[in-house]
């Protein structure tokens, strides 16, 4: 049994033993050899701490000193960038003052221009938006079908139409650049009216019909074929478009 008095004896044997263990020269050499890797380790470590602080005193004064003076730098710089930039705001106000003051005082001298412009402007505009709207009123496009040849080698047909589209597309185009001129040389102190009558007299005439031809496979004929289909794509169009504009644009600098 496991009494009170059995257990005193159990752990006062144990403590005995213990004792009879650690004086036996084995265990004392062990515990000798444990304390003395353990001493040798703290020095080592000691000696290191000593190294650092040394190495510590020598740097860290250096990079405080550069610290302090790479700080002076900056608030010298972020002074100037301050200096500058208020002078920028200032003169960034300065110009888009001057601007609206200049835009203004224009905009007064154009007024009086446009309101004491020759009524013969107006009427030249009047005369090519009424160019426009007969342009653009319907039946002004026609198309004209001019039959079709046979290839029996690659058993398509290719079709022809002639079309006016080219024309209405460019006294289009004339009429509303005339019409942007004309408006422009309301702000011109004298009148040209030589000018004028010659833009009148340059509208490009509508009933100039350009052939167009395309291919379709057999079962085609030009009777049933919409004659649109023939017609110029709308990348062909902007280019002539642009050259009709630059044919303008070299009669306005006579």
């Amino acid at each position: 049994m496991n009494t009170k008095e059995g257990i005193v004896k159990k752990e006062e044997k144990l403590t005995e033993l213990l004792g009879q263990a650690e004086a036996h020269p084995l265990m004392k050499q062990i515990l000798a050899e444990k304390a003395a890797a353990i001493l040798a380790t703290r020095t080592e470590a000691a000696g290191k701490i000593e190294v650092l602080k040394k190495e510590r005193d020598e740097v860290i004064p250096k990079r405080l000193a550069d610290r302090d003076a790479k700080e002076e730098k900056f608030k010298r710089a972020k002074a100037a960038l301050d200096t500058a930039g208020g002078e920028f705001q200032t003169a960034r106000a300065a110009l888009s003052g001057e601007n609206q003051s200049f835009g203004s005082a224009i905009g007064r001298q154009e007024q009086i221009l446009f309101e004491t412009a020759d009524p013969l402007i107006d009427e030249a505009i009047t005369f090519f938006r009424g160019k426009l709207d007969y342009l653009r009123s319907p039946g002004r496009i026609s198309s004209d079908r001019r039959g079709g040849e046979s290839n029996v080698f690659t058993e398509k047909v290719t079709l022809k139409v002639e079309s006016n589209v080219d024309a209405i597309n460019s006294a289009l185009q004339y009429c509303m650049a005339a019409i942007k001129a004309l408006e422009r040389m309301k702000l011109t102190p004298a009148l040209d009216l030589q000018k004028i009558e010659e833009m009148k007299a340059a509208v490009p005439k509508i009933d100039v019909y350009t052939e167009y031809t395309g291919e379709k496979p057999y079962g085609f004929t030009i009777a049933n074929v919409n004659p649109r289909l023939l017609l110029p794509s709308d990348s062909q169009m902007e280019w002539e478009i642009g050259k009709l504009n630059e044919k303008f644009k070299k009669l306005m600098k006579k």
